[in-house]
């Protein structure tokens, strides 16, 4: 949250999609993604376009050096990019894909 916030002026909302043939798990304070074998998963993700070319740059820094990769999906016809982590390891899933609904059931 605090990058988020930290980043935000750099940020356009577009949208908000679900995203087909992705899990969602929980880590302490935020979520991350891997690819799922079952089709029937999806996550809910909020397509974001970056207007600062070194705000990208950083943000891409920080996924990567954080064990990510990168890969680029399509939506809508659009090459968008997404961070993925290769393995959930023993981290708790996030079932609905919705990790704002999730967060919100799990701080309470």
């Amino acid at each position: 949250m605090k990058l988020h916030q930290e980043f935000q002026d750099s940020m356009e909302y577009l949208h908000s999609i679900w995203l087909k043939g992705y899990d969602l798990y929980a880590l302490p304070n935020y979520p991350f993604a891997t690819k799922s074998e079952s089709s029937s998963s999806r996550i809910l993700v909020e397509v974001m376009r970056i207007t600062n070319p070194k705000v990208e740059k950083e943000i891409f820094k920080i996924e990567m050096d954080a064990g990510y990769y990168f890969e680029n999906v399509m939506i809508g016809g659009i090459a968008v990019g997404i961070f993925l982590f290769k393995d959930a390891a023993n981290y708790q899933r996030v079932n609905e894909g919705d990790w704002v609904k999730f967060f919100g059931l799990r701080s309470k």
